[in-house]
């Protein structure tokens, strides 16, 4: 059976949650990989043109150690860190968040075994 956690175990608002399952959900046969980040879109226009666009929702989880926007790739992909890692693994084996027949990819990369069987 699933290891069920307190809910304030879970490092992320529901906010982020939902941000978590819009960008990482399996959707028209894409399953998104962590290791290829989450994409940044740019300003197109005006005096901010070029700069990343950055959701609040991001900036937050970048603020505490989450989410990094390495020199590299500024502007184009965002990545968790091995602290941000650690959180979405207990958020995926919560159980309650992310449904394993549209997030089972990141229980792959995450490195979570395969529940048995019947349960």
């Amino acid at each position: 059976m699933t290891e069920r956690h307190e809910p304030g175990a879970v490092p992320f608002t529901a906010a982020e949650r939902s941000f978590i399952r819009h960008e990482l959900g399996a959707a028209f046969g894409v399953r998104p990989s962590l290791s290829k980040g989450i994409r940044i879109n740019l300003w197109t226009s005006g005096a901010r043109r070029g700069e990343p666009k950055i959701p609040p929702v991001l900036a937050a989880m970048i603020e505490r150690g989450l989410i990094d926007l390495p020199p590299e790739d500024l502007g184009q992909r965002a990545y968790f860190t091995q602290t941000g890692l650690a959180a979405l693994k207990l958020l995926y084996e919560d159980g309650r968040y992310l449904d394993p027949d549209r997030f089972g990819h990141l229980r792959e990369e995450l490195g979570i075994p395969e529940p048995p069987l019947g349960l």
